[in-house]
């Protein structure tokens, strides 16, 4: 795979590819050829973490075309210079007895103990000009020090991270608290509840600090979840109205406690330890009443109080859980015990810094790299125009797209699965199914095929295809493409719809270019999409191996013409459908030619060879295990036309002229470019989707209805874009966008139902 390295202070980009295996300190290197910059003054960071050398890009969760942000140390004594000059070419121009003069009167400083904090305990301290938050640990505490905060101490702290380029710094007691180190699930957030959150507020959909908030709104649906906060601090203004898009990583705002004290009894009994009060010691989620489920001081899962006796206490965050809520029958033998939310792997990056729970490298003893192509790299993004369940076409997808790789059309929403070929549930059905040529026996006459259900085949030993060695059954993915068929669910001898096979659930069929060996139907590269399909009958039949398998009869039930047809050749040729390629995908490609590293066209691997390609590694159909697609051929540039009726209906919204006519400019080769263009300048600022019921305001900004009226329900009257005021009677105007939302509903027609 390939990432991007860039250099923070100038902005230099660098393409590399890498391996989710390569280590820190070989990327450095790499970095260090490309950028050339020493690796001893490399800082490399990711998603706000600092890369280790030790550990691998696999640990740290980088993916393809990811951006890791490149920090350049200062050399040692360099950024000293020019101070030391300064201040001693001041100090001669001075007289001796002004110096004197100016001197402060020295008190004398002498170290201290405080009630809440003790030497070297990692703390969050504050930045005053701007209110971010950074990791920080206390070096000393002093007494009578220039720097005195309420409690009359000064703390000497330093930054992690930032040993090397600069000292210890004095602060008060108000410009830290004790480390954030408690996560909070999304579902225990609650309004005005104030946390730590990830926010960029310059590029608000990048990573940036960590800053004090409040809840001010939020949202969770089976299709998205959304959290918008206040920005607390002082050193700048309250900023309101920030969407969150980390919203898995908001931490805990710790209080400070005070430190248990040795107690020595001069009676000559043993020593004890005296804890520090606790105030009134009563909960402030439910205030202590027995009847009032509470997940702070009863059971995390459930909340429940009762049966104490059946609870286990976390040796970490002191947590109860009832033994039945965490699927126990009995105690852990274990000294100690930790619960999901604190236990780690044994190998996580940073120690007893909170990562991914994963181990430091996949799963399994084998040798062979696995993370050089994008079998391995995962969705980068994920399909919210519909749920995860959807029957049917998703909108914006029309037949005859084609993409290079599987996990493409995962990201699409297409067929969801990566690597297994049908989607769905025993319960629910099957939304969606690949055909690349599993089983010789299979059928494939265009509109009609053939298709073998999975299973009966030994794959222990991580082997990606075997020989048929069982009978199938028809349970989970079998039974879930039996599912839609139009006829009674019999698990012995199958079922058959007749004439009413147009009744059952739709089927949406990608073909891959594995097919090829079977069926002449099948594109020459890539995946592409061939409509909607319906099943006709299923049943089980032995098969070539002698072992009963389950056959399924699908038949094309979709109104646009069959991508192999004249009509819908001549259709793809107009809507200028061509390949699409991973994001940075060619240009990696370009880049590795420049270094000479792309195998030649048509090679095959050899057993025992490393796989070097990208292509060649892209191993995840769930039958067999074949040679690579194609070598990438470069698309014609052809400029999409936008077709009449949409440009009438762009017209008739007025209210948005502008955003319509940089659509109509932007000069797309083919109408994937321009519906992805669409969704992106029609995307609502708070939920981070397409304006759904869309409100356009009277700055010109596009949100849905339903996250203004979220907002305005917390208080907030202003525009979530630009922060303009709205006025509290803005809602009782109807101020909804009847004309946006028709051509929408047309260029993504159906999008409001996953709504």
């Amino acid at each position: 795979m390939y990432i991007k390295v860039k250099n923070a202070m100038t902005g230099q980009t660098s393409m590399i590819t890498v391996s989710k295996l390569t280590s820190v300190s070989e990327v450095k290197d790499m970095v260090k050829d490309k950028m050339d910059v020493g690796t001893e003054l490399q800082r490399l960071f990711f998603q706000g973490k600092q890369l280790e050398n030790d550990y691998s890009l696999f640990d740290y969760n980088v993916k393809v075309n990811d951006i890791v942000q490149l920090m350049i140390r200062q050399p040692l004594g360099e950024s000293q210079k020019d101070n030391i000059q300064q201040k001693t070419n001041s100090k001669d121009d001075k007289k001796e007895e002004d110096i004197k003069e100016e001197k402060p009167e020295v008190l004398e400083v002498s170290d201290a103990e405080s009630e809440l904090y003790k030497v070297g305990e990692k703390v969050d301290c504050r930045d005053e000009e701007t209110g971010a938050w950074f990791e920080a640990k206390i070096e000393r505490i002093t007494i009578n020090d220039s720097v005195r905060g309420s409690d009359g101490l000064a703390y000497h702290v330093k930054y992690e991270g930032y040993e090397e380029e600069m000292d210890s710094i004095k602060i008060k007691n108000a410009q830290f608290r004790p480390r954030a180190k408690t996560s909070l699930q999304f579902v225990d957030l609650d309004l005005k509840q104030e946390i730590f959150v990830n926010y960029n507020i310059e590029n608000p959909k990048d990573r940036g600090f960590w800053y004090e908030a409040k809840v001010t709104g939020w949202k969770c649906t089976s299709t998205n979840k959304s959290l918008v906060v206040t920005l607390q601090g002082p050193g700048r203004e309250e900023t309101k109205d920030c969407s969150i898009i980390f919203i898995d990583e908001v931490m805990k705002v710790e209080s400070a406690k005070k430190i248990a004290r040795a107690v020595v009894d001069i009676s000559g009994g043993d020593s004890g330890v005296t804890p520090a009060p606790s105030g009134d010691g009563a909960c402030k989620g439910c205030g202590d009443k027995p009847a009032r489920k509470c997940r702070e001081c009863g059971c995390r899962k459930c909340g429940g109080k009762e049966d104490s006796n059946n609870q286990i206490l976390c040796d970490e965050c002191d947590a109860a859980y009832h033994l039945r809520c965490l699927g126990m029958t009995s105690l852990p033998t274990e000294d100690e015990w930790f619960c999901p939310e604190c236990k780690n792997e044994d190998n996580i990056v940073g120690g007893n810094v909170k990562m991914g729970k994963k181990k430091a490298g996949p799963a399994g003893d084998c040798k062979r790299d696995w993370g050089q192509g994008f079998a391995t790299v995962g969705r980068t993004k994920e399909c919210n125009k519909v749920d995860k369940n959807h029957f049917g076409p998703i909108p914006g997808i029309e037949v005859g797209m084609s993409w290079l790789f599987r996990v493409q059309i995962s990201e699409e929403g297409i067929h969801r699965p990566p690597v297994a070929g049908i989607a769905g549930q025993a319960k629910t059905g099957c939304p969606s199914l690949v055909l690349a040529g599993g089983y010789e026996d299979d059928v494939d006459d265009g509109d009609e095929f053939t298709y073998t259900g999975a299973g009966g085949r030994d794959l222990s030993g991580n082997k990606r295809t075997a020989e048929q060695s069982s009978d199938q059954k028809l349970e989970r993915s079998n039974a879930a493409i039996a599912r839609n068929c139009k006829a009674s669910f019999d698990f012995k001898n199958g079922g058959d719809a007749g004439d009413r096979w147009r009744d059952g659930k739709p089927i949406r069929v990608v073909r891959n270019y594995k097919g090829q060996k079977h069926s002449k139907y099948a594109p020459d590269e890539g995946n592409r999409y061939d409509g909607i399909y319906k099943v006709v009958k299923y049943y089980p039949e032995k098969g070539q191996s002698g072992f009963i398998v389950w056959r399924y009869l699908l038949r094309r039930d979709d109104p646009s013409p069959a991508p192999w047809t004249e009509e819908g050749l001549k259709r793809m040729e107009e809507e200028g459908f061509t390949l699409n390629y991973p994001d940075g995908y060619l240009e990696a490609q370009a880049e590795k030619e420049k270094e000479g590293k792309t195998p030649a066209k048509g090679k095959k691997r050899k057993k025992g060879e490393s796989v070097e390609e990208e292509d060649e590694d892209f191993l995840n159909d769930d039958e067999e295990e074949e040679s690579a697609s194609p070598a990438v051929k470069k698309a014609k540039t052809v400029v999409y036309k936008i077709s009449k009726e949409w440009e009438d209906l762009m017209k008739e919204d007025k209210l948005n002229a502008n955003l319509w006519e940089q659509v109509k400019t932007k000069g797309v080769s083919n109408k994937k470019e321009l519906t992805d263009y669409v969704e992106d300048i029609f995307c609502c600022i708070i939920c981070q989707d397409i304006v759904f019921q869309p409100v356009t305001t009277p700055c010109s900004h596009n949100v849905c209805l339903s996250c203004l009226e979220r907002s305005f329900s917390a208080g907030v009257y202003n525009c979530s874009s630009c922060r303009a005021d709205l006025g509290k009677d803005y809602l009782t105007t109807k101020p909804g966008n009847d004309k946006l939302k028709k051509v929408l509903n047309v260029i993504f027609p159906g999008y409001e139902v996953g709504r």
